[in-house]
């Protein structure tokens, strides 16, 4: 079984100085749209209709989110060489300016019943919108997405739901419905047209995984799905917006699975499999000895914070395998019990962790930067739960794969000449062995069932780039490519 071609061919860019002129020119013009709708709340649209403290509590709360992901959105601009404040400017100045501004935010929101109700419609959008994302080419965009999932359909859509379940006890029933047929069309009109040159460009590109319509479809049955359990009703014309009516849309077409619930048999086992790997991966003791050797009370903190943050990764990877219908305890638990134990721990995670500080710097810079790296894999994967955390995993690590090599600089040149070939010599195969083997059976079947989106060897790659290039701040380098091909070929 061969790799399908949108896995052979994936194109991953890491910053803005690799992307391509065409492919920059279709995310800038992606995100002059986004932007304005990240600053749409305008003095005029966001009015005082919060009937409890508690409400409004939460709408600062929200809006404080939406700006922290129109600067995600900002700093994007800015590599892309795009000053955003003209947008935001624009955007903010009135409900009815923007050039760039979709329909639905040119709508006022009369009460609190229509505020409550365009968070069920309309912050759902959004987070649809992000899953056709989730796997795009330019990585920093992947996880704005994730993180934008993240907010928009787990916490302000499912506020929102919590919100109109509250109105309907109350008696409020037809007041919600009326909101839903107004602002269902709009909503239905955010995602845009359907074969349209821009559009298949945009795929082309990488830019996004989804066509409008599939996007649009998940929005409904998403909804559809939500509403059925709140009593309330979808409109009649499911697919007319208030700019046309679109063709109806194939599930199948989309290939993904919003919930676990919704994955065949026959992809379960492949995907629990690879879940399984990274529950062990954060459930392995090897790190414990780096929180005792850290040198200072700070350093202990700070060790400790990313152990922790990494069970709260290896927590999200347990409930999709719960949800899979895999009981994730006894995985973890044979990961944590020994060293050498885990059925699923990769030959990284069952060696000793060094004593001294300055071979634990260099080692945990070299696993966190594996760890991120091993994230892109699933960028973009069918699952959609697990696609989230990839994005929001690979960010994590990122930023601590960071700080080891700050704590690496930081350190005695000295030192680090003498520890780095030793501790390089004994980790830099284990970890390209991590990544699995290139061309092999159990990687086609991940890639064709859609839970992998990147080739092993591919992301093995990007692996050995990001290491050299910390490398040699450190005055050290990574074996040569001969060596890196000998280790990579013994992944197989």
């Amino acid at each position: 079984m061969s790799l399908p071609e949108r896995v052979a061919n994936r194109k991953i860019y890491l910053r803005a100085d690799e992307v391509p002129e065409d492919v920059r020119q279709f995310i800038v013009k992606m995100l002059t749209v986004q932007i304005q709708s990240e600053y749409a709340d305008a003095p005029d649209r966001s009015g005082s209709v919060c009937p409890t403290v508690e409400d409004k509590a939460w709408v600062d709360f929200q809006i404080a989110q939406e700006k922290e992901h129109g600067l995600g959105v900002s700093r994007i601009l800015q590599d892309m060489g795009v000053d955003p404040l003209p947008y935001i400017k624009e955007a903010e100045s009135s409900v009815t300016v923007g050039g760039r501004k979709l329909d639905y935010f040119r709508l006022r929101m009369e009460d609190w019943v229509e505020r409550s109700m365009t968070r069920v419609l309309a912050e759902r959008t959004g987070g649809i919108q992000s899953i056709g994302g989730l796997g795009a080419s330019y990585v920093p965009l992947a996880v704005w997405h994730a993180k934008n999932y993240v907010d928009e359909a787990l916490g302000h859509t499912a506020q929102g739901n919590l919100y109109a379940k509250r109105l309907v006890e109350e008696g409020r029933r037809e007041e919600c419905q009326k909101a839903i047929e107004k602002f269902y069309p709009s909503c239905l009109d955010i995602f845009g047209g359907v074969d349209t040159p821009n559009e298949k460009r945009y795929l082309e590109l990488g830019v996004k995984t989804l066509s409008n319509n599939q996007s649009r479809l998940l929005w409904i049955k998403s909804l559809e799905r939500d509403l059925k359990a709140m009593s309330l009703e979808m409109p009649s014309a499911l697919w007319k917006g208030n700019r046309r009516v679109y063709p109806e849309e194939s599930l199948a077409s989309t290939g993904l699975y919003l919930e676990a619930s919704d994955v065949p048999a026959a992809v379960r086992p492949l995907l629990a499999k690879v879940i399984s790997g990274w529950v062990q991966a954060k459930y392995a003791r090897q790190n414990e000895m780096a929180v005792f050797a850290a040198p200072t009370p700070e350093e202990k903190l700070a060790v400790a914070i990313q152990y922790r943050d990494d069970r709260k990764w290896g927590l999200h990877t347990a409930r999709m395998l719960s949800a899979l219908g895999v009981n994730p305890d006894p995985i973890a638990d044979e990961a944590e019990r020994s060293l050498t134990g885990g059925e699923h721990k990769v030959d990284f995670l069952k060696q000793p962790l060094p004593e001294s500080w300055v071979e634990i710097c260099l080692q945990q810079w070299i696993a966190a930067r594996a760890s991120q790296t091993a994230s892109l894999a699933t960028f973009g994967s069918c699952l959609v739960p697990l696609a989230v955390w990839s994005g929001i995993h690979y960010d994590g690590q990122e930023k601590i794969a960071d700080q080891w090599l700050q704590r690496a600089q930081a350190l005695d040149r000295a030192s680090i000449r003498e520890a780095g070939p030793k501790i390089l010599a004994a980790w830099y195969g284990h970890a390209l062995r991590a990544f699995g083997a290139g061309g092999s059976a159990n990687e086609a079947a991940y890639c064709n069932a859609g839970i992998k989106m990147a080739a092993n060897d591919q992301v093995r790659r990007i692996f050995v780039d990001l290491l050299g290039r910390d490398a040699a701040t450190l005055g050290l380098s990574v074996p040569d490519h001969e060596h890196s091909r000998r280790q990579m070929s013994a992944a197989a």
